[in-house]
């Protein structure tokens, strides 16, 4: 069953006398679990449902489609019952808000937001919902095709039977983005080669791959030894997944299989042009971010003045990982503004420590301590957008109010450039 948080005042389900506090037990004879559920079935009409209160069961016609008035409670998540040797949730350290803390394994989440999950819990009855409701497309995490180093990654004792499943929702025309999590000496080499071409198999349900590489924080007490990935590394896996692309290119009309940016930042080499990205499939993943950073940037460069009124000093904050891609391609076009004067700084990061060096998990304090330490007088402060989350918090949620008040100064994130010209 499922229950109503609220009922509008005046509508059907209103009038109809039903209260908050009630349950749905179904709609249209289909049992009723969650808000998806809710959503799925709410679009038919006319609308049997049956509600409960207390021991109190009714039945009530709604001629019309749609929620009728009635709001029903979130989605509870399902947690991760895996052990997974690179999980960065188990890397981070004690103090931060609660929800940096939760591992979800939910196919709700991964069709709704986008969340990847490993699909190790995932049931018949689960796999049979998923293609009953057409929850596509999907974002599953893959690691590894072999059982034995796929169970190594993810910390299970017994094969989860993945391709059986995946080879389920992919025959019921379920769309699929996979992930592999990059860790060197165990999931790379020939068991990489192994999963790109198992996965291709499955094309095109199976619509994209995306290779990132591991995150390995200073919190890794009492868990397993795993390398990092090295400059050598990042330029092996970006020369094996080429092979791969050019291949399929021809093979399918779409390079299939994407590394991350991260791999080019540090093997520092130059990042593929808009082309190379297609559309775009797995950018939340981190794959094109630099990219179209980087065309964006170039073209509101365009409008940029080529004097201003004011002289004013910017300082621009950024990770390890993006310093060299804002020294060479953004300080040089606003450094040819008349009046204007840009520093750049690269924020190491010491909440989770210097391993972690992309500008989306800066910390505010962090931020806050590399311009103090560096003394900088600046007017305004640049800030990389990606380090906030959607209520607009830092990791030590710090918010870009604070920062204004310890620093005294101005803080826009890093695609505000207009505002910025606006401003000064």
């Amino acid at each position: 069953m499922l229950k109503i948080t609220e009922i509008q005042k005046g509508s059907p389900a209103d009038k109809a006398d039903i209260i908050s506090g009630n349950f749905i037990v179904s709609m249209n004879g289909h049992e009723i679990s969650d808000r998806l559920d809710f959503d799925f079935y709410s679009v038919n009409e006319p609308l049997k449902i049956i509600f409960q209160s207390k021991n109190i069961t009714k039945e009530i016609t709604f001629s019309e489609s749609g929620n009728n008035g009635i709001t029903v409670e979130d989605i509870k998540v399902k947690h991760c019952g895996n052990d997974c040797i690179f999980c960065f949730v188990t890397q981070n350290p004690k103090g931060l808000r609660k929800t940096l803390y939760v591992k979800d394994e939910d196919y709700r989440f991964s069709f709704l937001y986008g969340n990847y999950f490993t699909l190790t819990r995932t049931s018949k009855k689960e796999l049979q919902r998923i293609v009953d409701m057409k929850l596509t497309p999907l974002y599953v995490s893959v690691h590894a095709i072999k059982p034995d180093v796929r169970k190594k990654l993810l910390g299970i004792k017994k094969d989860d039977g993945l391709m059986d499943k995946m080879k389920f929702l992919t025959d019921n025309k379920i769309e699929i983005h996979t992930q592999i999590v990059l860790c060197p000496d165990i999931n790379d080499g020939e068991v990489l080669d192994d999963t790109i071409s198992t996965l291709r198999d499955l094309y095109p349900q199976v619509a994209s791959i995306a290779v990132v590489p591991l995150g390995k924080t200073k919190h890794r007490e009492n868990l397993p030894k795993i390398r990092s990935v090295s400059k050598e590394d990042a330029k092996k896996i970006i020369s094996q997944v080429g092979q791969y692309q050019d291949r399929y290119f021809q093979e399918l009309g779409t390079r299939f299989v994407f590394p991350a940016d991260e791999f080019f930042l540090k093997a520092e080499t130059d990042v593929p042009p808009d082309e190379y990205y297609e559309d775009y499939q797995q950018y939340e993943d981190g794959i094109g971010m630099v990219r179209s950073f980087l065309d964006s940037f170039n073209k509101i460069s365009e409008d940029f003045p080529k004097k201003i009124n004011k002289r004013t000093k910017i300082t621009i904050a950024t990770g390890y990982s993006f310093y060299p891609i804002m020294k060479k391609y953004v300080v040089p076009h606003l450094s040819k503004i008349k009046n204007l004067e840009v520093e750049l700084f690269k924020v190491e990061n010491k909440l989770l420590g210097k391993e972690i060096t992309v500008a989306g998990l800066l910390c505010g304090n962090d931020i806050i301590n590399t311009i103090l330490e560096n003394n900088s007088k600046s007017d305004i402060l640049l800030i990389p957008d990606t380090c906030l989350n959607f209520d607009k918090l830092f990791l030590d949620d710090l918010s870009i109010n604070d920062l204004e008040s310890k620093l005294e100064r101005k803080v826009l994130k890093l695609d505000s450039f207009k505002e910025l010209f606006d401003i000064i």
